[in-house]
């Protein structure tokens, strides 16, 4: 993994760590939710996300600070099957999550992408709000890069045998917001 990726994914650690500490001194003020909801269905729109462009998620909550998600989706490498545990800081309806996780890439008949590119996909900085109604809208930005399995070609039109290149040549910044629903 390139430096720059370990350094980014640290400093925004260590910022999250910070913010859940303050967050944790207004204890008072903050509104608990009166249900317990431990599993979410989510519906995702991306840029170079773990899902690509969209997809459907659906997320555990497996101890206070921790949880799993796994979700398939549409990109363009084809269709994503990811996996990524979550580190959730915060009280109440509002936290601060960050992840990393990898997916695969399943194109099919596709003329664009060959073999099955796996993908390293860091939320680094994300927020999320829930709602007394259990649905929570949230969003994140981090980096994706490709870790090898397959070659692709950008852009998708035109493209020829010459101009595929292996997924390891391709990072960069990602986002994706979601629409969730915790019962």
């Amino acid at each position: 993994m390139p430096s720059h990726v370990l350094r980014c994914s640290l400093v925004s650690l260590s910022l999250l760590l910070t913010i859940d500490a303050a967050a944790s001194e207004a204890t008072a003020e903050v509104a608990v939710p009166s249900v317990v909801r431990q599993t979410a269905v989510a519906l995702d729109l991306g840029v170079a996300s773990a899902l690509g462009f969209g997809g459907v998620t659906l997320t555990r909550q497996l101890a206070s600070h921790l949880r799993i998600e796994a979700g398939a989706g549409l990109g363009m490498s084809g269709l994503q099957l990811s996996l990524m545990p979550k580190l959730v800081l915060g009280q109440g309806r509002d936290h601060f999550v960050g992840g990393a996780g990898v997916s695969v890439a399943l194109p099919g008949d596709s003329q664009d992408v060959s073999g099955h590119p796996i993908w390293l996909n860091v939320d680094a900085i994300g927020y999320e709000h829930q709602f007394e109604s259990g649905f929570a809208l949230s969003s994140t930005l981090g980096l994706t890069g490709g870790l090898g399995g397959g070659r692709i070609c950008f852009p998708p039109d035109g493209c020829s045998p010459q101009f595929f290149e292996d997924v390891t040549h391709y990072w960069g910044p990602q986002g994706r917001v979601q629409l969730a629903y915790w019962f």
